[in-house]
């Protein structure tokens, strides 16, 4: 009594406070017999720990699921309904867990099971529901038994917590009633926990290509370890949590490798098994992209301790298998044995079949697949455009040993083929591929260093080919007595051909590529036939002079005519300026020329002598003179030259007529002995015959230069002149006729017609001559190439 009192002081007091009481009481059901557990917070934290410890202990213990229940569950729980039978007798035999009521004692309360049927209607739910708990509070004690907790005292509890808790169960009750089955159903299989698998169950998993549910379950051991560390579990066991976090960073792994197999086998598959694979795969993705929402990236490299919570990136990771499968289906193109001057062409078609062929593939079979915020086509389209650009870059590393076709096929592909109808254009490919985002397959560095490179090639090739020509010409020709043959009455060789068929194919080439490379191209081959010409010529006429060629004439012929089909070639097929070119074709016609005329020369020097002489007066009016001697070699050497074209023909028939001339007065205005009236009478005739004979044989060889005609005859007047009045008229006459001549030549002429010095002086110093300007404007030259001998100059 004395305790009732001072609890019911304190009381009054408000030193303690009644328990406050849920709104609805938490439900847990078991099959179609469900008890109601009411959660209450008890007067202290010990009492409320406890209660939380019998809520956990109760659910572990009652929970299960209709759909999995097992004969093992269904024993326990009946030894567990016996024990709740026994421990009820026990507790009737305890005091009423609640607040004494006011003029009653503890050692005069009656029997609970008394009590029961001495209270009214509403009491005696109150008391049902008082047992529930005192059964429900063995569990819990049983509980704190097990995890090492403390025994607590029984609670007591006021009579209007009571009533409270006996409106809060009625409510309850209402609420479970009204509760559909499927929402029960549900509530009890969250109450059942997961069976965990171990590391091989889910790697069979994986290997299965079970691929989300082996994620749920690695997800589960992540957060699971995750939980351990944040509970400081393995403090004193880190190696443990290391081993379980790096099989949990294995099994992400094997999930990668999964992806990554997929993605690599992706293009090799029919569509149907690639529907399938694919679907699996993005909604793998998916999946850990929702677990690890918000979840910081991976950094590279990083341990697997450092790994676990994580996002995975697989997104990314798709992206570079990708980028990686693409690249060894690159790899795998055959590249021929590299013997093949055209092995770098056909690894290049080989390419552009394989690559198409995927790209279709792709579009067909795969891209479909995919969402459309995954753009698998354009993520394989620039795969595929990265994968070559390297592949090409890797294929010009070895540029060093490249000629000219391997660049050229580098550069075609590159820029004409690849955006083609023959590749990325293809119609089949169509409306779904766009390149219009994609940069160029090389950088613009290294395509203008390729070019630079291709110019190069091509100028050693140029100068390859033409070095062989001449080797060629050499062995074929030079070395050969057989005659150029003859095409239209021009001897031809097929020399020019030859080194503008070389020019031609460069040009064509690299106008394939672009028009700036093309004229690049023709401009360096213009001039290294420019640089080629005059070592081809020089290299011939050095031939000649060691072996003398008997068909010296016929391959100079031959050859003039190649100079000049390049001289009008150039112009007109290439259309490019070539002033250089043809200042070294002229140069080198003039040295041939001259090198003809200079053979003429030692083929006739000898009969050249003869003028003037005894033996040349005597027979000079037989067949056996020394003029027709000379001209038959000038004409038997010089036939050839009627296959000459023109221009040059003329050019070189006139050159002869005009050596034959000049040789002649040569040997006339030598220094001479002193001749009589009759002797010079005689020689002028004979001069003045011979002139003739020169001018008919130069003419029917082709020679159209008449003005060298006067020349002999007019010296031979002079010569056989008697009246020395008509001396000086003559003279004045050969000097506008040929306005190179000098005085020197005037004073041997004189000399020949046998005046004394001061009357040659006079007449000389006389005569009118024409003015510079008109001598220089005529252009042609026949005294001033006369070399006159010095005794005759200092006469």
């Amino acid at each position: 009594m004395d305790e009732c009192k001072t609890e019911r002081r304190e009381e009054t007091s408000g030193e303690t406070e009644l328990p406050s009481v849920p709104k609805s009481p938490s439900k847990c059901s078991e099959g179609k017999d469900s008890s109601i557990a009411l959660n209450f917070r008890p007067i202290n934290n010990q009492g409320e720990t406890r209660l939380k410890t019998f809520t956990r202990d109760f659910k572990s213990r009652w929970s299960f699921k209709d759909t999995r229940k097992s004969v093992k569950e269904d024993s326990t729980r009946v030894k567990m309904d016996e024990s709740n039978k026994e421990t009820r007798k026990a507790n009737a035999k305890t005091e009423f867990p609640g607040k004494c009521i006011e003029g009653e004692g503890d050692k005069d309360s009656p029997p609970v099971d008394d009590q029961e049927e001495n209270l009214p209607q509403p009491f005696s739910r109150v008391h049902k529901i008082m047992q529930s708990f005192r059964n429900g509070s063995s569990l819990k004690e049983k509980s704190f038994e097990e995890t090492g907790a403390s025994k607590t005292s029984s609670k007591r509890f006021s009579l209007a917590l009571v009533f409270k808790w006996q409106e809060d169960g009625d409510q309850a009750t209402k609420e479970k009633e009204s509760m559909p089955e499927e929402n029960q159903t549900f509530g009890r299989e969250e109450c059942v926990q997961k069976e965990p698998l171990s590391v091989m169950q889910i790697n069979e998993l994986i290997q299965k290509r079970q691929l989300l549910e082996a994620f749920e379950h690695i997800r589960d051991l992540e957060i699971e370890l995750l939980a351990e560390r944040e509970a400081k579990k393995y403090e004193d066991n880190l190696k443990n949590y290391m081993a379980r976090a790096k099989d949990v960073d294995l099994l992400y792994k094997n999930l990668s490798k999964e992806i990554q197999d997929i993605v690599e086998q992706m293009l090799d598959r029919s569509s149907m098994d690639a529907k399938v694979l694919i679907e699996k795969m993005v909604a793998l993705i998916e999946e850990e992209e929702k677990s690890h929402s918000g979840a910081t990236n991976i950094t590279v490299p990083s341990e697997p301790v450092d790994r676990l919570g994580l996002a995975r990136n697989w997104r990314e990771l798709w992206e570079k298998m990708v980028s990686e499968s693409v690249t060894k289906r690159i790899h795998k193109v055959h590249i021929p044995l590299k013997d093949d001057p055209s092995w770098l062409l056909t690894h290049l078609g080989f390419l552009k079949n394989v690559v198409r062929q995927d790209l279709l593939t792709i579009k067909d079979s795969i891209h479909k697949f995919y969402p459309d915020d995954y753009r698998a086509y354009d993520i394989y389209l620039k795969a595929f455009h990265e994968a070559l650009s390297l592949h090409l870059q890797g294929i010009l590393e070895e540029q060093d040993s490249f000629e000219s076709q391997e660049f050229h096929a580098v550069l075609h592909w590159v820029t004409k083929v690849y955006h083609s109808e023959e590749f990325l254009g293809h119609p089949d490919l169509q409306p779904e591929l766009k390149t219009e985002d994609l940069p160029s397959l090389l950088t613009p560095e290294v395509l203008d260093k390729l070019k630079k490179d291709y110019i190069h090639s091509v100028k050693r090739k140029t100068k390859s080919c033409l070095e062989n020509i001449q080797i060629l010409e050499a062995k074929e020709k030079w070395d050969s007595e057989e005659q150029p043959e003859a095409l239209q009455s021009q001897y031809n060789s097929s020399l020019s051909f030859d080194i503008q068929t070389i020019v031609g194919e460069h040009m064509k080439a690299s106008g394939k590529i672009c028009k700036n490379l093309e004229m690049a191209v023709l401009e360096m081959s213009v001039k290294e036939v420019t640089e080629f010409i005059p070592c081809f010529g020089k290299a011939f006429l050095e031939q000649d002079k060691v072996k003398d060629y008997p068909q010296f004439a016929s391959l100079m012929v031959a050859y003039l005519n190649n100079f000049h089909d390049l001289r009008m070639d150039f112009r007109t097929r290439f259309n490019v300026s070539c002033e250089e070119l043809e200042k070294n074709l002229d140069e080198l016609i003039l040295r041939y020329r001259k090198y003809f005329l200079n053979k003429l020369m030692l083929k006739t020097q000898l009969m050249f002598k003869k003028i003037l002489s005894k033996a040349w007066i005597i027979n000079s009016r037989t067949l056996d003179s020394f003029i027709m001697k000379i001209l038959g070699v000038i004409e038997d050497f010089s036939q050839h030259l009627k296959n000459l074209k023109e221009p040059i023909c003329k050019e070189f028939l006139n050159e002869v007529h005009k050596f034959v001339v000049k040789e002649y007065i040569r040997q006339i205005l030598k220094p001479k002995a002193g001749m009589k009236r009759t002797k010079r009478e005689l020689i002028s005739r004979i001069m003045t015959e011979e002139a003739a004979t020169i001018n008919d044989t130069m003419k029917h060889l082709g020679s159209n230069a008449d003005w060298l005609f006067l020349a002999i005859p007019h010296i031979a007047t002079i010569m056989s002149e008697k009246e020395k009045g008509k001396i000086k008229c003559y003279l004045e006459q050969l000097a506008w006729n040929y306005p190179d001549i000098s005085e020197e030549h005037m004073m041997a002429i004189l000399t020949l017609r046998g005046l004394s010095k001061k009357k040659r002086q006079s007449i000389a110093r006389h005569v009118n001559r024409p003015s510079d300007e008109l001598e220089s404007g005529s252009g042609r030259t026949l005294f001033a190439e006369i070399e006159l001998p010095n005794t005759i100059q200092c006469f």
